[in-house]
């Protein structure tokens, strides 16, 4: 049965890898991985340098292919995919969030926000309308929407980035050391977001981090070594 036969049956899967080798080259990344994600729960990936957390993330968000193994996501097997079809299954349900914001310096917060959805043929005045909508979601439907980003703090930033990947409503979210770049207070409003969004979108989240204190902030954890999981543990049950 795929994810979404068991997800269609109800509680089944939203991610789902299974035995995913990755070489680069001769380096081995990873090691016959495998973990299951719930709809709707926040799992975080953690371990040191090079244990390969990222590598995973990526492969999970159809940026990279295994070598060997399967990957299901949203109920879809990723292995089989084209890039063109994996770039528009990304489009679709994947939203990402990264250490360092990627905001365009020269286009305004509402236009940044707005990106993922010119990709997709929204209409303009509809964009404007989600956009907005993110924006107040995450915090920050009281600042300007035509301020450039080098004009917010880098929390404020970090929000943004965060809106434009949730804008389209993804099913799953990818963050790859969302706060390695903020200090702990602002860290801490990163993360009260995450969960906010978990909650109220139903959104699946996971997070790569090497911060033992975000554990709190996830449902469950897979502790990473040498390309393999050498530890996974429940803290909340998923709803």
């Amino acid at each position: 049965m795929t994810a979404l036969g068991a997800e269609e049956k109800g509680g089944g899967p939203e991610i789902v890898v299974k035995d995913v080798v990755k070489f680069y080259g001769q380096y081995h990344a990873l090691r016959g991985v495998s973990l299951e994600v719930p709809r709707g729960a926040f799992q975080c990936l953690i371990g040191p340098s090079g244990s390969g957390k990222s590598t995973l993330l990526h492969i999970i968000g159809g940026v990279d292919k295994p070598t060997s193994g399967e990957v299901y996501v949203a109920g879809v097997r990723l292995n089989d995919m084209s890039d063109d079809q994996l770039a528009e299954f990304r489009n679709k349900n994947v939203g990402f969030v990264f250490q360092f914001f990627y905001l365009i310096p020269r286009m305004t917060v509402l236009e940044n926000v707005e990106l993922p959805l010119i990709l997709r043929g929204v209409p303009r005045d509809k964009r404007r309308e989600m956009a907005l909508e993110a924006l107040r979601m995450v915090g920050l439907g009281h600042i300007d929407p035509k301020k450039k980003p080098t004009q917010l703090s880098g929390g404020e930033q970090q929000r943004v980035a965060i809106a434009r990947a949730i804008v389209a409503r993804p099913r799953i979210l990818l963050a790859d050391e969302p706060t390695g770049n903020l200090d702990s207070a602002t860290a801490k409003v990163v993360m009260d977001t995450f969960v906010k969004l978990k909650k109220e979108l139903g959104i699946t989240i996971v997070m790569v981090t090497h911060n033992m204190e975000l554990l709190t902030y996830c449902d469950r954890y897979a502790r990473m070594r040498d390309g393999q999981i050498i530890e996974e543990k429940i803290l909340n049950a998923t709803p």
